[in-house]
């Protein structure tokens, strides 16, 4: 074999050991890709829950307080006192609704909204239904009764949760691939101003009602401390000569309730032997007082007796008026400590 025969067979074999050569031989081995951690699901700053929750719940709490308190200051049973019981309960459902129906039909409350954030059942990012969302808000009892300790626990804790999550089982998370509720700002907004003209129009009406009923209540104060007195004592004085026309003027002074306890009394001391009977209020004080009823304590000092045979009588009397038509009538007349009658006489049916 010449040189050249033996030059060309030794290429030929080199080529063909470069060729089956297993990859990757007689090169440097490259260098491994770093190992990473499995991505961490985004957790929702304190905050953001913070404002979330204030947004749901403040201006249904402070509505509810407003006319829960306008309801305890108005008359009970009255119209008012029904249109801010009704307001209250009104309000409060509202208030259970943005937080636990509106979710799940929506997919937001209006703080999570806000906020972009929404609840999710934890580490499924599955929808949270109803019943879990008002087991959740009940569990925040929790959250709350051991000094507010769970409200904050979501700042230590590595997934953001409060105690009530931990019951749930769910996590609050931003949402930020859903669709933004449009003009979430705005309506936002209206429903704080919706919140703040409801608690002030309430508190407005129950200053006014009360008031109103204050004022009156005095007014019938006064009418009474100056009318009070002569309509009793006008009502308990009678002359044997002008019997028929004192006991009219006695029966105008009572109301229909009254006067079927007046009359027997009349009656009875008109088949008896009357004599001359005349009070005088000496002292008097208003018990209580409403805008169209009143109730008095007097203390009466008289005489009672024929001429030149007079004797001095005294009674202390609990008396109840009614005013109706702008007149004021007693309604009931309750005797205290009884009247004393003349030496020989009989009280005659003196009430």
């Amino acid at each position: 074999m010449t040189e050249p025969e033996v030059e060309e067979t030794a290429a030929e074999a080199e080529v063909e050991a470069e060729v089956t050569a297993p990859e990757g031989a007689g090169t440097e081995p490259e260098a491994a890709e770093p190992v990473t951690d499995a991505p961490v699901d985004p957790v929702t700053p304190w905050r953001t829950r913070v404002i979330a929750l204030g947004i749901d719940l403040l201006p249904g709490a402070v509505a509810a307080a407003t006319t829960a308190m306008a309801a305890m200051c108005l008359p009970f049973g009255g119209f008012w006192w029904w249109l801010a019981t009704v307001l209250t309960g009104v309000v409060i459902l509202a208030t259970a609704v943005n937080r636990v129906l509106l979710p799940v039909v929506t997919g937001w409350s209006l703080g999570r909204a806000f906020t972009g954030i929404e609840v999710v059942r934890a580490q499924s990012d599955a929808a949270v239904g109803p019943v879990r969302l008002l087991l959740r808000d009940l569990a925040h009892l929790l959250d709350t009764v051991p000094a507010f300790l769970g409200w904050f626990w979501p700042l230590r804790d590595r997934r953001g949760r409060t105690f009530a999550d931990l019951l749930a089982r769910t996590e609050v998370r931003p949402a930020p691939t859903r669709e933004t509720v449009p003009d979430i700002a705005k309506k936002t907004m209206t429903v704080f101003v919706a919140a703040a003209v409801l608690s002030v129009a309430v508190a407005g009406i129950a200053v006014a009602v009360v008031y109103q009923r204050d004022h009156a209540a005095d007014v019938a104060r006064t009418e009474l401390t100056r009318q009070g007195p002569k309509i009793v004592a006008d009502m308990l004085s009678y002359d044997p000569q002008t019997l028929q026309e004192d006991f009219d003027r006695a029966q105008s002074l009572a109301t229909e309730r009254y006067r079927q306890q007046l009359v027997p009394q009349q009656d009875a001391i008109r088949n008896s032997k009357p004599t001359p009977n005349f009070y005088r209020v000496a002292d008097a004080a208003v018990l209580e007082a409403a805008p169209h009823r009143a109730a008095m304590l007097m203390f009466l000092q008289g005489q009672r007796g024929a001429p030149g045979q007079e004797r001095l009588i005294s009674a202390t009397v609990r008396v109840g008026f009614v005013e109706s038509g702008g007149t004021w009538r007693v309604d009931d007349l309750i005797v205290v400590s009884k009247p004393m009658p003349a030496e020989g006489d009989k009280p005659e049916g003196e009430k």
